[in-house]
């Protein structure tokens, strides 16, 4: 099978011949062109062979040129639509542009953005949720504009072929976790701009990645989507045999990210060993629960991309 087949296969819950395996993390490029960024990219998946063509987001939500953060109540009213034509949007298509021709048509490439609150407070700090969950009202007019505004661009997704979009959310985030949502914040400010997003993505392939810790899953259940993502090695995060055991979606984890960096090899392959096991080598994407950190060791990378070739067998 070609990664294309492969993906889809997984996807869609058909027989594969091996499970599909990607890696991703940031290559420090807010401040480079997008045709730069696709090639730092490229070489990164090429070396490793991942089935899957990730790109993340370092090009943010565009505040007005004369706000530098969110301090008042008065600051929700200066967020508006941005413009497609804006570098954050125009750059990260142009890195899509150069990842679909730098790898061709059977490699598929997946974006990756943000909940319209996630796209605020990514730029302007992420204590500014507070300033927003106590002022939640005047606060819609904001995350409507942060919403329009990401429906724009996966309109221009879906123009230029991308192929699936990894959606994070922190709506399953409860408020255990820092920064989480009550269930009463999560209905009003998080559950009609998600869903918004989601359906605009409709005919892409929907990677729901439920963000951060001390996750209620049941939250997003009804969330469209084909494929779900979780810090499932967390210990405040269901597990993925419990969430196997509840859902029938292609799911997507098996690798801790934040403990891979210091693990042994024996360590990295009994992880993916169980998550195949538990996924029964099918309708399962095998990743790190969130982004790998950019100082993770070569062995590491090496152990994820080439062990599971061999087990899959």
């Amino acid at each position: 099978m070609n990664r294309r087949e492969r993906f889809f296969g997984a996807v869609e819950g058909g027989n594969v011949d091996r499970v599909p395996v990607t890696v991703w993390m940031h290559f420090v490029t807010p401040y480079l062109s997008g045709a730069e960024s696709a090639r730092r990219h490229c070489q990164f998946i090429k070396h490793y062979n991942w089935d899957l063509a990730k790109a993340v987001s370092d090009y943010r939500f565009p505040l007005p040129e004369e706000t530098t953060g969110i301090r008042t109540i008065e600051d929700f009213a200066k967020i508006k639509k941005a413009s497609m034509s804006h570098p954050t949007y125009s750059e990260q298509i142009s890195l899509l542009k150069g990842m679909r021709k730098e790898l061709g048509d059977n490699w598929p490439v997946i974006d990756t953005t943000f909940d319209p609150i996630q796209q605020i407070l990514r730029p302007s700090g992420f204590s500014t949720i507070q300033l927003i969950l106590d002022n939640s009202t005047k606060a819609r007019p904001m995350i409507e504009a942060a919403t329009e505004t990401v429906i724009d661009y996966v309109r221009e997704l879906k123009k230029n072929g991308v192929d699936g979009v990894f959606y994070s959310t922190r709506a399953a985030a409860t408020e255990a976790c820092s920064q989480g949502f009550t269930q009463v914040a999560f209905e009003e400010l998080l559950r009609p701009y998600d869903i918004a997003i989601l359906e605009e993505m409709k005919g892409m392939i929907r990677m729901l990645h439920a963000c951060k810790s001390h996750l209620d899953l049941n939250r997003i259940k009804s969330y469209p989507h084909e494929v779900l993502s979780w810090a499932d090695k967390d210990s405040t995060c269901p597990t993925m045999s419990e969430v196997r055991g509840i859902s029938d979606k292609c799911l997507m984890g098996g690798i801790d990210q934040s403990s891979v960096i210091e693990q042994s090899i024996d360590e990295i392959q009994s992880d993916i060993n169980s998550a195949i096991s538990v996924n029964e080598n099918k309708n399962f994407i095998l990743s790190p629960g969130c982004t790998i950190g950019s100082n993770v060791p070569g062995h590491v990378l090496d152990t994820i991309a080439n062990y599971t070739k061999i087990v899959c067998e």
